[in-house]
């Protein structure tokens, strides 16, 4: 599965740079960060974890003719997944937090032009590799921490909408964005189908010469 990431990765990244190359085009460069939030269905009957976490990185895109828009943002972002269950009259509050390189590639269509506004819909990939994880457990005022070792590399599809806001030559995109883990079921649990899907809240900000 590693190894399919990083195929499927580099043939986007190959596709990036051959837009960048050829037709009428024109580029842009920034920062993007915002918030995420993270949801983990363990499908085990103990409900859900989830929290919120963050992303900021790099903004890079390069729009083609007037109606396609090809986005690269690598990014490091935080993942937290919590959740509280009573074990003999106690609440148990178990935590996972993780540090990820996130490397989404976007394709995404233009809807239309309305003044200084370009609104955009957007589909991908993005590869998320985990850097480092911490394990906290904690009822009743105790609390256990250690850290994480087995790291998981996953890969993610994402469905976004954007909006580019156009200020002469600054560039302003606003985003919303569904990333959902196509690698998320753990093949050593065959009764359960385990599921992970995050929502990016983003913002942009692009210098286009």
């Amino acid at each position: 599965m590693k190894k399919l990431i990083i195929i499927l990765f580099l043939l986007s990244v190959y596709a990036y740079g051959q837009c960048c190359f050829s037709g009428p085009i024109s580029t842009r460069m920034g920062v993007k960060a915002g918030v995420n939030y993270c949801v983990v269905d363990a499908d085990d009957d103990l409900g859900k974890l989830d929290g919120f976490g963050w992303h900021i990185g790099l903004g890079m895109g390069t729009d083609i003719l007037d109606f396609l828009a090809i986005d690269m943002a690598p990014q490091i972002r935080s993942t937290v997944y919590s959740r509280t269950v009573d074990i003999i009259g106690l609440p148990v509050t178990t935590s996972r937090s993780f540090t990820n390189i996130y490397l989404p590639v976007l394709l995404s269509l233009k809807a239309g032009m309305v003044p200084l506004m370009s609104p955009y819909f957007g589909i991908g990939i993005a590869g998320n590799f985990q850097l480092d994880g911490t394990m906290r457990i904690e009822s009743d005022g105790l609390a256990i921490e250690d850290d994480i070792d087995e790291l998981e590399n996953d890969l993610f599809f994402i469905a976004a909408l954007d909006a580019e806001i156009k200020l002469i030559k600054l560039k302003i995109s606003p985003e919303v964005s569904l990333n959902y883990n196509l690698t998320a079921d753990d093949p050593d649990t065959p009764n359960q189908t385990e599921r992970n899907y995050d929502i990016h809240l983003s913002v942009g900000f692009h210098y286009s010469p």
